[in-house]
């Protein structure tokens, strides 16, 4: 039980390790990304640049919001007007001044309809539930899993 425990220690610290973090250089005014040795795997260029959440990190250039993959690999261009990180496998987007959803590979799962919507209230997310608002109403939404 205990080799197994160390095991599973060691490589859940591995998995923890291949991600990418962000930095900020004063050179440009602008972030960028690094990997687990400091090595920049994206260079500064963005506006703002998050963390990772799900293997994911939002990134802002010219006022329009992106994901980077934890290899550093650009998923979605900036394009959306705001975003929230990934919950459950999904991120709320603006465009258009609608909100919709997408999902980890970056495809537009919901589009966008609503003026507002959330994933982020609570446990519900995480069973493939969103909050949205149409017409003025709140209800819940369910994001199809999978997509």
């Amino acid at each position: 039980m205990k080799k197994f425990l160390l095991i599973s220690i060691l490589g859940l610290t591995t998995i923890c390790k291949a991600q990418v973090v962000p930095f900020y250089s004063a050179a440009n005014d602008k972030y960028g990304y690094k990997n687990e040795k400091g090595e920049v795997v994206i260079a500064p260029k963005y506006d703002l640049a998050y963390t990772l959440d799900e293997g994911m990190a939002a990134v802002r250039f010219n006022g329009k919001y992106g994901f980077v993959d934890k290899n550093g690999k650009e998923i979605v261009s900036p394009k959306y007007e705001n975003t929230w990180k990934f919950i459950g496998g999904f991120a709320a987007v603006k465009s258009g001044g609608k909100y919709g959803f997408i999902n980890l590979k970056g495809k537009e799962v919901i589009p966008p309809i609503y003026e507002e919507g959330y994933n982020y209230h609570g446990a519900c997310c995480y069973k493939g539930l969103a909050h949205v608002k149409l017409n003025g109403r709140w209800k819940v939404i369910k994001i199809a899993p999978g997509q």
